[in-house]
């Protein structure tokens, strides 16, 4: 049998103590409030979400978001396809089937990160189970289904697994959808939301919020043999839509019947060629030796997905945007027992990824803008990396530990030539970008000092430094277009503004410090109190500047400060400082009442563009949650406050909106049987209407091809009260 006791026992002493980790105990009472697996992260300390669709959140650590973090699924970096980072990496599994999570907030070693500047984030599905040793083989079946008042959400999730002494196979399944989300009765929209044939919605809907049929399958067959371990997975995702209320697309995976493309709901199906359809194969192996430890593992990721526009939009019109993605990837990772107190990990990992990003024609209002040719806003797009990395852990007494790690990452990145819809628009654009030297050759290093020491039973510190860096996306080098309806789609904050790639961007560097202060009692579970506070410093930070000339043709965008612009990616500098602190608090045991214990969390993070003297866009303000806990045999009860302070430092670049400071209440209580588990909740319990500070700008409604056409100016509203309540049955 492998040797799990060892193997946890030396990563729980080698990690930093800024890791958060959150298993099935954290996890099982989240689930009934989402079905996007990002929000599992909103209780960890420095992390928020930006908001966009219904299961695609996007994470945040420190004020750093998206690609300049490490999201890894089953040990898989899967990459977005879509030009609005629509399909995020953690949208590819379903909360159901999430097992475990680790985020490395603070300093990240070098083995867990690489090509990100943030921290890391590791989802992890249930590992495989085994008979026990001359038993007969184990049956298991799961079953569960959920429902949300707010938005009609509901769904389910089924799994079963056979397993003998050396063999396991099981299936999972699940299947999530829910209509339009509603804000709180105050909602009140601005003008222009019926424009142009748009389908009438309530007054307290959040328009294009909805999502239908996204359906998961996973299949894994593993094989054990003494010390060693294979797992092969197999997946898939299918989509019928999803809205995405700060875009000005959806996913879609029908297209509007050519006979009549204005009657609501007059969809096709492309039989031939299913949109918005994930499929991975994932084979991994872990080894136990009398050295240490081996890993590998090989993965490959293929996406089809289709953008449009959905009814609650402007729908005089539609504008078809497919994308085809393939990314392969793999490990290979010792870790070396040296000695008692001496641990080495050497290791390679590699990414491939590829990319085709078409818009194919159309006729109606606009033929003129829209006909007659494909027009490509990424063709032949590659990205490929390649790290090497090492890593030394030395535990000099009972009371000191330090971790150094070295990492040398190849990132190479290419397109090929492109053309718009016509030569009438396009042309310019399209000869300046095909002229270019598209190919990027970085070579980057990346360095990670920590320093722990544990003088007793009730303290620890932890002080690190780091060096990291990022090259830019495929999306952050190539769109290329400055017509404003092509630019309109190149975005993947939500902020309502075109964006233009620059193929002369620069890797990012990040410079972090950061320190962490653990107090506990000595068995960890009577009370216990967690400060970090950190300093990051980035060279060569992507951000935007107002689109002009030369590039733009126009002067109109370097001035405008009440609309929509067009903005191009640009290197600059920036500094992000702040700090995260965490608390629990048993508050004492009753005979007749059971336990009460108390939990606090409170984040800060400040960002600035050094260069500009502009804040930084999306820094989440001052937010703090306070949870009283009381738990009395399998019965568990939990009243949660939440308060998130103004957003009033907002980027005036991308002429970013404030919102206002409010404060939620949570009511959730749950009940353990021998083998089953109900969990209900009141989300926002007084139904408080609230803005999102991550939430974006909201475009539900309105033309969304035009900086003048979706009025400006407020950001994407929080959900209203919702009845939340979730099954789960095992067999």
């Amino acid at each position: 049998m492998l040797s799990t006791i060892v193997v946890t026992s030396n990563r729980e002493n080698d990690r930093p103590i800024g890791v958060s980790s959150h298993g099935e105990a954290e996890l099982a009472s989240k689930r009934v409030r989402t079905s996007d697996s990002t929000r599992l992260l909103e209780d960890v300390p420095g992390v928020s979400v930006y908001s966009a669709g219904g299961i695609s959140g996007l994470p945040v650590i420190r004020g750093l978001a998206d690609d300049r973090l490490r999201v890894q699924v089953d040990g898989m970096d899967l990459m977005p396809a879509c030009p609005n980072h629509m399909n995020s990496a953690l949208s590819y599994i379903d909360p159901s089937r999430v097992a475990s999570i680790d985020v490395y907030a603070g300093i990240t070693p070098v083995s867990a990160g690489g090509d990100s500047i943030g921290g890391a984030i590791q989802v992890k599905s249930a590992p495989p189970k085994f008979a026990r040793e001359g038993e007969s083989p184990m049956i298991e079946a799961q079953i569960g289904a959920f429902y949300r008042s707010n938005g009609h959400a509901r769904g389910y999730n089924i799994g079963a697994s056979i397993a003998g002494e050396q063999a396991a196979l099981s299936y999972n399944e699940s299947n999530s959808q829910s209509d339009n989300y509603k804000a709180a009765g105050n909602f009140k929209k601005p003008g222009l939301w019926q424009s142009l044939g748009a389908r009438p919605i309530a007054a307290d809907e959040v328009a294009v919020s909805e999502y239908r049929g996204a359906r998961n399958r996973a299949l894994d067959l593993a094989l054990r043999n003494t010390d060693h371990l294979i797992v092969l997975g197999l997946s898939e995702q299918k989509l019928d839509y999803e809205g995405f209320p700060n875009q000005r697309m959806d996913m879609v995976s029908s297209y509007p019947d050519p006979a009549d493309p204005t009657v609501p709901g007059n969809y096709l199906i492309d039989k031939d060629a299913p949109a918005n359809v994930n499929r991975l194969v994932n084979l991994r192996y872990t080894g136990q030796y009398d050295w240490g430890q081996m890993e590998g593992q090989i993965f490959r990721q293929r996406v089809r997905h289709r953008m449009d526009m959905m009814q609650d939009r402007f729908f005089g019109m539609m504008m078809p945007m497919h994308t085809l993605s393939a990314t392969h990837g793999g490990l290979l990772k010792a870790s070396i027992k040296l000695s008692e107190s001496d641990t080495v990990r050497l290791g390679s990992d590699f990414q491939q990824h590829r990319l085709d990003d078409w818009w194919p024609p159309i006729g109606g209002p606009l033929p003129g803008a829209m006909c007659c040719n494909d027009f490509w806003n990424i063709r032949d797009g590659k990205r490929d990396r390649l790290g090497l990395f090492a890593e030394w852990v030395t535990r000099w007494d009972s009371e000191w530990t330090t971790l150094a790690g070295l990492r040398s990452n190849k990132v190479i990145s290419n397109a090929s030539r492109v053309q718009g819809y016509s030569n009438g628009s396009y042309l310019s654009d399209a000869n300046r970008f095909n002229a270019l030297d598209r190919k990027r050759n970085d070579h980057n290093w990346d360095w990670t000092l920590l320093t722990r020491f544990n003088p007793g039973a009730m303290q620890t510190y932890e002080v690190g430094i780091a060096r990291k860096t990022r090259s830019p996306n495929l999306h952050e080098l190539y769109p290329w277009s400055t017509f404003a309806m092509a630019a309109l789609m190149n975005n993947f904050v939500g902020d309502g503004n075109g964006y233009v790639g620059n193929p002369d961007l620069k890797p990012e560097v990040a410079h972090t410090i950061s320190a962490t202060a653990d107090w506990h009692d000595a068995k960890k579970e009577k009370w216990g109190l967690k400060l970090s506070g950190y300093a990051t410093w980035v060279e060569n930070f992507i951000d935007a500047r107002r689109c002009g000339p030369p590039v733009c043709n126009t002067s109109t965008y370097l001035t405008t400060t009440n609309s929509y612009v067009l903005l191009q990616y640009v290197n600059q500098s920036a500094r992000l400082y702040g700090l995260d602190l965490s608390g629990h608090l048993n508050l004492g045991k009753t005979e007749n009442l059971g336990d009460w214990s108390a939990k606090i969390l409170l984040n800060y993070v400040r960002g600035e563009n050094r260069t500009t003297g502009d804040n930084l866009y999306h820094m989440m303000p001052l937010n703090a949650k306070l949870a009283l806990i009381h738990r009395i045999g399998k019965w568990n009860n939990t009243a949660e406050v939440q308060s998130v302070a103004a957003k009033t430092r907002i980027s005036q670049v991308r002429n970013e909106v404030t919102t206002p400071e409010y404060t939620l209440f949570n009511l959730r209580s749950s009940y353990e049987w021998k083998q089953a588990r109900l969990d209900l909740e009141i989300e926002n319990v007084f139904d408080t209407f609230y803005l999102l500070p991550l939430g974006g700008a909201y475009l539900g409604q309105g033309n969304p091809m035009t900086t003048a056409g979706i009025p400006w100016g407020m950001s994407l509203p929080g959900r209203g009260r919702s009845f939340n309540a979730a099954l789960n049955i095992s067999f």
